[in-house]
């Protein structure tokens, strides 16, 4: 099961540092940080999936559909936007 989280820049280095304070080397899996740091944000992830996120992305555009934008709020509730491409 893959986990869609929405993170920011300064999330992802956060992460990175807390990975490398974890003895983690370049190629080793950040999730155990990731999920710890998600946690106290109180953010949770905007969907789950058996698809990687390029799947789901080719799969939604595969149905003539544009993921538009995905945006976090401050409760850390996430919500994305799907569009159907228009005809001309």
């Amino acid at each position: 099961m893959y986990y869609m989280w929405n993170l920011t820049t300064r999330d992802y280095l956060e992460i990175i540092k807390r990975a490398k304070a974890n003895g983690r080397k370049a190629g080793d899996s950040m999730e155990e940080e990731l999920h710890e740091y998600m946690k106290e944000k109180n953010q949770k992830p905007i969907g789950a999936t058996e698809l990687s996120m390029d799947e789901l992305l080719k799969e939604q555009a595969s149905h003539g559909k544009n993921v538009l934008g995905i945006e976090t709020d401050e409760d850390g509730k996430t919500k994305y936007k799907i569009i159907e491409k228009k005809e001309e």
